[in-house]
């Protein structure tokens, strides 16, 4: 995929010029169309994931016609190829080229930091769909920065609280060697431990670089722990499971994981490794609201398959960003911050729940599912709901006025 494109890969996002010939044209052509850069890392370990929130933002602009207030949505794409020197790149350009309203998208968390301290020097709104690190709304905090996502702390905090209530003793981590690994599970280990938990060792492996996870496997197996508890995600998290089914762990010392380890992104190519596997998710098909019927049904419709978690981040960062628009009559203010602080404002139902925003400017997790995924007689995989439970807060740490 081309590092920068205009948006035209799917029937769906197209507006017709037609459109555009309606009473009131010349309006609308003279204000031209709303742009929105969607920064996403298309190649390597995360390319699944990008898709996945294109996807979803595919199913947010339907929703919307692919207009607001008149003027018809454009989405431009571009590659950071996970990396902080060229995302900074793409950002410039999308910015200063292609004139958008609105930077969109990232998935790696070292991309948006690097982007959450250019946002705020351009005075150039930008909303993360992904990014969880805890800095992007602590250090790196800003008026021109949200994300509708939820913090790292917010979700493995409590996941480690829950675990640790569960009555599960003492742990290993494993996860990758870059800002979201450590985010993830530093987290984890704060709210495990802080809940009668031990985590005896965290080990972490170069990002994108390693193949072989014998080492690091070994390791774990040596610290006489009760379960490795893991934060690896698409090509990275196929490579986990798979050598430690191989190392013959399994049942000796289980691979925990959320729900990139095992998400619906990566079954096909773990096949029989992920029946009877649990995990903690912020979004599965079957949650049973209003709000996620409809998203669940109009992905069916276009996909013939369910949404991974990845599709709820693109469509999730759509939505709040068209609201927002919506609510501003389609314009951006002069003052672009408080394009951020409108967004801020916002409250509405999404598939995984009710979105509401913190005075930092992230989406807050309201709750968090344990799944379990089964095999079923047609050999195909299903989730059923065990349990749930709420997300932590954000850490504190934002230190600028909003």
């Amino acid at each position: 995929m081309p590092k920068f494109k205009r948006f035209r890969a799917s029937g769906a996002l197209l507006v017709a010029a037609t459109l555009l010939c309606r009473t009131g044209a010349a309006a609308v052509s003279d204000a031209g169309p709303i742009k929105i850069g969607l920064i996403l890392p298309f190649k390597g370990a995360y390319g699944a994931a990008a898709l996945s929130v294109m996807r979803g933002y595919e199913i947010a602009l339907a929703e919307f016609n692919h207009s607001i207030g008149g003027r018809r949505v454009e989405i431009i794409q571009a590659d950071d190829e996970l990396a902080p020197a060229i995302g900074t790149q793409r950002f410039n350009k999308l910015v200063q080229s292609d004139k958008v309203d609105v930077v969109a998208g990232v998935i790696s968390s070292s991309v948006g930091i690097a982007l959450s301290e250019l946002a705020d020097k351009a005075k150039k709104p930008l909303v993360l769909s992904q990014a969880h690190a805890d800095e992007v709304t602590g250090k790196f905090c800003s008026p021109y920065v949200a994300r509708t996502s939820f913090s790292a702390n917010a979700y493995q905090y409590a996941a480690g609280k829950y675990l640790a209530g569960k009555g599960l003793k003492n742990v290993v981590t494993m996860g990758p060697d870059y800002t979201a690994g450590r985010a993830f599970l530093g987290a984890f280990k704060r709210g495990f431990e802080d809940h009668g938990g031990k985590v005896v060792e965290q080990i972490y492996t170069p990002f994108q670089t390693t193949k072989d996870w014998s080492a690091a496997l070994t390791r774990a197996k040596a610290a006489n722990v009760q379960a490795i508890y893991a934060f690896y995600g698409g090509n990275e998290a196929v490579q986990v499971v798979k050598q430690h089914a191989d190392f013959g762990m399994r049942k000796t010392l289980p691979l925990l994981g959320d729900q990139w380890v095992y998400d619906e992104m990566i079954w096909s190519a773990l096949g029989d490794l992920v029946d009877g596997v649990e995990y903690t998710t912020v979004h599965y098909p079957g949650i049973d609201s209003p709000a996620n019927r409809k998203f669940v049904e109009a992905f069916r419709r276009k996909y013939n398959e369910d949404p991974d978690v990845n599709v709820v981040f693109g469509y999730d960062n759509a939505k709040a960003i068209l609201l927002t628009f919506q609510k501003l009559g389609g314009k951006m203010p002069e003052n672009q911050a408080q394009f951020i602080a409108t967004l801020r404002g916002l409250e509405y139902d999404s598939p995984r729940g009710r979105v509401r925003f913190s005075k930092s400017n992230s989406a807050q997790l309201n709750k968090l599912y344990v799944v379990k995924t089964i095999k079923g007689a047609d050999g195909k995989f299903s989730r059923t709901l065990l349990d749930q439970f709420p997300g932590a807060p954000d850490l504190p740490g934002c230190e600028k006025s909003f």
